[in-house]
């Protein structure tokens, strides 16, 4: 065990581990089972399933007497209540105790991330009134995987960046509406054709596909402070050493290095549940949870059974008591526990009866809210001209729906709706009957024949109304659904109630095709709506987008390309023109990786290092919001990550917005608008915790510097002269061996091999004639300046010259050899014509100030 200034006594110890528990029970009060964990155990948090939940009084008299008995037991503060209060498909408290919110598929098909913001504030707002303090939501997940089992309209998109803004708006109305929200399941769930209740779901992935896809939304949410997450059951051999290829994120600390160092997470780390098969089958509930703990995790949960939450909690007492697990690790846990408690539980008293008065008012405000972003997320996929909206005046509508077979399917023991079962509702036909009462009702099940009678009416129809759910996964519905379409045609209407994917590629079979991402009432009653005519469809499908690559092309550096650039770029950056035959330059450096389209572009350059640089994304104001400035960030990101690995040159070791040489941007210019830098925190970049940099600009024609720096540098005793192709050999090895930025060093070599050692300044110690300092003092014709894109715009135009790469030989530092270069350097530039100077990428404050610099551009940085 590691050292500790005390050792618990053997209740301090149960005390401490009991609040890194998350346990559930049964029934709709407060079970022997779970007063024994409160009580005896200490566990500091309790989580909610349906299964808990009947009436809207009785949840407030168990989550008020849950707080009371933690209380009486000597809690020193209060229990996390916790829920899984996803909206639509997972939904915890239901109508009528609440009103139904729209899930996060439905929240994604409007577009609108302050509809997620809405909803997870009504979220808030009605967990509150009953004592529930903790949603493990929202779901982060990005659904890339159209067959998951588990995941699948749970998850806002198949867009890692879409998923992003959803999460962080749900991230934002629940925090403020005084719930602590959980994102999950690290480091994502979506890549997956395996639920992790029934079996261990692997992901190959490398880190850097991870990167591209999965982490961005958790990035995301971790960049903007998320109080917890929850780690998923899902094996990731492509990111574990190899003992733990087969050991899952939630108990892997290759998986839970990415938050905490990787991405610097400090907040609460919990785990899925230790029941589910992908950790029960394999290394059990109990072993698991120790396994948790030694892994980084904070909080443990167990939700079903008191043999396997009791054994868990022995074990975890026991491996702290043999140094398996340290006193310290179980500290900071607690200190997080203790942190979020202080944040979010500081009044835990009996919310009075009294409070439920308000309830049916609450519900019905929330359920127009409610049924506004239904509306807006009902999706009319396509339909022929003229079938919609359907009359109702003497026509025959036949309603056809997959129903409930006895055996199998049904909820799960937590109440949790699968995300696959294959029939909708039987009260569906009660909304439709509110539009006609004559409406015929088929429900057909897997294995059975319609009856003769049923098929007469099928064919005798005006208009057949088909509601799906996964047909994409139930081949019985799918092949009905196709035979339907073929017989009826135009007369056919399609309602995917969950998953959009049924029918989202048959166009010739089904031609009228309504998505509406969960089969609950209210989202099939808006697309009843839209059938009717009642409203208009407003949707648009949020799954599709990934796979998209909009045609862009790789730059092959022809003289059509470069123009074509060219000429977008004049449109896209007005401010910073860039003359043709130096933009053309800096787009075929050898190391450049750039791709167009006719709507836009995206410069990139692979650094030694491997370092990967995003120079500038582009597009066109007729192409934006469409998804090609996405699809332009990701290809230049793949093709840097698989350009690194085809040369051997192993992973990228960083990504970055910005360049070296050549030199556009060093990084993001402050004044770009909120709503472009928006576009790359959705895109899972991050602001570094670093100053600003700066290029920096003064005029000499006047003066190089003040007279009393002048005067200085004359008194020291330093020998200056500008570099010969006879100084090469020394100043090269001297430059590599102080100087780690090969880019850098690079700059000495191309000025060498353009016969242009005069645009160096070296300083020289006088005894012993060795060179001490180097700076790059180029005049506007040397090749280097020829890389740096804005100078041209810098106050003396074509006359502005550059310094860059000062250096000095560590046994010459501190002595003044950097301030004298910079003097000599902008005399010899003045002799030769140069008029200003710019000193580019500048972090430091001050120094360059007292010779008379100013702030030209100022730039902040965007890391990935």
């Amino acid at each position: 065990m590691a050292s500790t200034s005390t050792v618990w006594t053997d209740e301090e110890l149960r005390a401490k581990v009991g609040q890194l528990f998350v346990v559930g029970f049964h029934g709709h009060v407060p079970s022997e089972d779970i007063k024994t964990l409160i009580k005896v155990h200490k566990v500091g948090a309790v989580i909610l399933f349906l299964r808990n939940v009947s009436t809207a009084s009785q949840l407030l008299d168990l989550t008020n007497s849950l707080q009371a008995t933690a209380k009486e037991s000597g809690h020193k503060q209060g229990l996390f209540m916790a829920i899984d209060q996803e909206n639509g498909l997972v939904t915890r408290v239901k109508s009528p105790v609440a009103a139904q919110m729209p899930g996060p598929m439905a929240l994604g098909a409007t577009g609108d991330a302050d509809n997620a913001c809405k909803v997870a504030t009504a979220t808030a707002e009605t967990l509150k009134s009953f004592g529930i303090n903790f949603n493990y939501a929202p779901v982060a997940d990005v659904n890339s995987e159209p067959k998951n089992p588990v995941i699948g309209v749970r998850s806002p998109s198949d867009d890692p960046d879409t998923v992003a803004r959803f999460v962080s708006a749900q991230v934002k109305g629940l925090s403020e509406g005084g719930i602590i929200p959980c994102v999950k399941h690290f480091p994502g769930h979506g890549d997956t054709a395996v639920d992790s209740h029934y079996g261990l779901p692997v992901i190959t992935k490398r880190k850097d596909e991870l990167d591209a896809c999965e982490l961005i939304p958790f990035k995301r949410a971790v960049l903007e402070k998320v109080d917890s997450v929850m780690t998923a059951h899902i094996a990731l051999p492509g990111i574990s050493d190899p003992s733990r290829k087969n050991v899952p994120a939630s108990l892997n600390p290759d998986a839970i290095k990415i938050l905490r160092e990787e991405m610097k997470y400090d907040g609460l780390v919990v785990s899925d549940c230790l029941e589910m098969d992908g950790v029960r089958a394999t290394f059990g509930a109990e072993k698991g949870a120790v396994m948790a703990l030694k892994a980084g995790t904070d909080s443990v949960m167990i939700c079903h059974t008191i043999s396997a939450q009791v054994g868990a909690i022995e074990q975890v007492i026991q491996a702290v008591k043999d140094g398996e697990l340290s006193q310290e690790a179980i500290e900071a846990s607690v200190k997080r526990v203790e942190a979020l408690k202080s944040k979010y539980l500081a009044d835990t008293k009996p919310i009075p009866t009294s409070a439920l008065n308000q309830a049916e008012a609450r519900n019905k405000r929330q359920e127009a809210m409610a049924a506004q972003v239904y509306a807006e997320s009902t999706t009319l996929v396509r339909s022929e001209h003229g079938a919609l909206p359907i009359s109702k005046s003497g026509k025959k509508i036949v309603f056809v729906s997959p129903g409930k077979t006895l055996a199998g399917g049904g909820a799960v023991e937590s109440g949790e709706e699968k995300t696959r079962e294959p029939y909708t509702p039987a009260t569906y036909i009660d909304v439709l009957r509110a539009h006609d009462p004559n409406i015929v009702d088929i429900r057909f099940h897997y294995g059975t024949l319609l009856s003769t009678e049923e098929e007469k009416h099928i064919s005798e129809a005006d208009f057949v109304i088909f509601a799906t759910r996964n047909a994409s996964l139930s081949p019985y519905q799918k092949e009905f659904g196709l035979a339907l379409g073929k017989k009826l045609g135009k007369k056919l209407i399609v309602v995917a109630t969950c998953d959009p994917y049924d029918f989202i590629e048959e166009n010739d079979e089904i031609k009228n095709y309504i998505t509406i991402y969960e089969p609950t009432i209210p989202a099939f009653k808006s697309a009843v709506d839209v059938i009717f005519g009642i409203t208009s469809p407003r949707g648009k499908l949020p799954v599709g987008h990934f796979a998209t690559d909009h045609g862009i092309k790789a730059f092959g550096g022809s003289e059509e390309e470069v123009k074509k650039i060219s000429q977008m770029w004049d449109l896209v950056f007005p401010k910073w023109p860039i003359a043709l035959p130096r933009l053309a330059k800096i787009l075929r450096q050898p190391h450049g990786r750039h791709y167009l389209h006719e709507g836009g572009f995206c410069l990139s350059f692979l650094e030694a290092g491997p370092n990967g640089k995003i120079a500038a994304v582009g597009v066109l104001p007729g192409y934006r919001g469409k998804g090609l400035g996405t699809a332009l960030l990701r290809k230049a990101q793949k093709e840097l990550v698989n350009t690194a690995l085809l040369f051997d040159q192993g992973p990228l070791k960083s990504l970055a917005i910005g360049s070296v040489f050549p030199r556009l941007w060093c990084e993001v210019p402050v004044d770009f608008s909120q709503g472009e830098k928006d576009f790359l925190m959705h895109k899972g970049f991050r602001h570094p915790k670093k100053p600003t940099s700066r290029d920096l600009y003064r005029n000499i024609t006047k003066e190089v510097a003040p007279p009393e720096t002048i005067a200085r540098v004359a008194k020291l005793p330093w020998k200056f002269s500008p570099w010969s192709a006879e100084l090469y050999e020394e100043c090269m090895t001297k430059q590599r061996a102080n100087f780690k930025n090969i880019g850098w060093v690079q700059a000495y070599e191309r000025l060498a091999d353009a016969n242009q050692h005069h645009e160096v300044m070296v300083a020289f110690d006088p005894d012993t004639n060795a060179q001490i300092g180097w700076t790059l003092m180029c005049s506007p014709s040397s090749v280097v300046c020829d890389d740096f894109a804005f100078l041209p715009l810098m106050p003396s135009k074509e006359k502005t010259g550059l310094i860059a790469c000062v250096g000095v030989d560590e046994s010459a530092r501190g002595k003044g050899v950097g301030l004298a270069l910079l003097v000599k350097a902008m005399e010899n530039m003045r002799e030769r014509g140069v008029e200003g100077i710019c000193i580019d990428w500048v972090v430091i404050r001050g120094f360059y100030e007292r010779l008379g610099f100013e702030v030209c551009w100022e730039y902040e940085g965007f890391e990935w």
